[in-house]
């Protein structure tokens, strides 16, 4: 292959990072007879909490079920009302709908497009039962969000689903100080098992409260009961749900785990590469508006100039070749949330005004320096 033919090769938005020992990882599990949930998925658990410095990590089918999860284990009233930031994708709101709450939703910060400090100190005043924050591609919270929680006595669960490997003041992203941090590996995340998730909590209680909720509540799961020596026996204190991770997946995102250093290491060079480029545009901003050296680099988001089409600048990068995506449609857009999920008292005008200037750019490990720089060519070529 020349260099002109890979300069003419398509740019994905986000595609898996797929090598061999990922491929031989899920080989041996398949060879080895057992498929569901078991020793690889414990594996994957363990090394996850020994990496994030979690005591406790429950691998589950997916983020959502995670959050859900972490939302019915406070046992709150039905009816209760849960503040999420409208600027997520809708998995978020929904689980907290799926937890028998109210999703309130919340404005966010125009610099980073995380929940507002303001519009959660409006909230709670008005009032809160718990709290759901959101760590947008990758960047943490504002402190201060999780003060003003604390202070208020009021439970915050973390939607890590971009912040694999994000850090802040508390240290790695864990859960420390909240009820528990649920993090994401679909297909283009930083780390991939194609669908599944986890939560990681410093609560012993709900550790034990998410392995029995994964599987429909029972007080032993499958490979507590079917290999050999086992004990068959079982209760059901609580009904659950059908969320366990299968040693199938398990086997890809552990593979995965023994070269994430490096695919971060990657991820951080394509960001400053963009960062460098784009931070000299007068014609749009990068989110966040600074660098953060304890981002997950999970998105690169870029806001395009105010009244620029971007159905237009999508379809020209397309022409190009390049991949986008578009994190996210607020929550409060959609017809069903605009029905049932009440605003927080400040409303959503930053979102408003911000929604359609959102584009995310292609970032993923297996990015090269020459697509890098043909990605930014195309996006500048579009920009009046």
């Amino acid at each position: 292959m020349t260099a002109s033919d890979l300069t003419l090769s398509p740019i994905p938005f986000a595609p898996p990072q797929i090598v061999e020992a990922d491929v031989e990882a899920v080989a041996d599990v398949l060879r080895g007879g057992w498929l569901s949930t078991g020793p690889v998925c414990s594996q994957l658990e363990a090394d996850l909490a020994e990496r994030i410095g979690a005591p406790h990590v429950v691998a589950v089918s997916s983020c959502t079920t995670a959050l859900q999860i972490a939302v019915r284990s406070l046992h709150l009233a039905p009816g209760s009302r849960v503040g999420v930031p409208t600027w997520t994708f809708v998995a978020s709101a929904s689980s907290v709908v799926h937890a028998g709450c109210v999703p309130v939703l919340l404005d966010v910060d125009a610099d980073t497009l995380n929940v507002s400090p303001a519009a959660v100190e409006a909230a709670i005043a008005e009032g809160l039962d718990a709290l759901m924050v959101v760590h947008f591609a990758g960047r943490t919270v504002d402190p201060a969000v999780l003060a003003l929680a604390e202070a208020a006595g009021i439970p915050v669960i973390e939607d890590a689903a971009h912040a694999l490997g994000a850090s802040d003041d508390r240290g790695p992203v864990s859960g420390v100080g909240t009820v528990g941090a649920c993090f994401s590996f679909y297909a283009t995340k930083n780390l991939t098992s194609g669908e599944g998730g986890a939560l990681a909590t410093h609560d012993e209680e709900l550790a034990q409260y998410a392995r029995s909720q994964r599987l429909h509540g029972l007080s032993n799961d499958a490979w507590g009961r079917y290999r050999i020596g086992a004990t068959p026996e079982y209760d059901v204190v609580e009904p659950g749900l059908k969320a366990n991770l299968p040693d199938l997946l398990a086997a890809l995102a552990l593979s995965q785990l023994q070269r994430f250093d490096a695919m971060q290491a990657r991820r951080r060079e394509v960001v400053q590469r963009y960062r460098a480029t784009i931070s000299e545009l007068d014609s749009c901003r990068i989110v966040p508006t600074t660098a953060d050296d304890r981002s997950a680099d999970h998105l690169f988001v870029v806001l395009l100039p105010e009244g620029l089409d971007r159905a237009e600048v999508v379809a020209g990068m397309a022409a190009a070749g390049i991949g986008t995506s578009v994190h996210f449609r607020p929550v409060h857009t959609f017809s069903w949330f605009r029905d049932h999920a009440p605003l927080g008292p400040t409303g959503v005008g930053t979102a408003d005004r911000l929604a359609g200037r959102a584009l995310s750019l292609p970032l993923h490990a297996g990015l090269t320096d020459v697509e890098a720089d043909r990605v930014l060519e195309a996006l500048v070529g579009t920009l009046p």
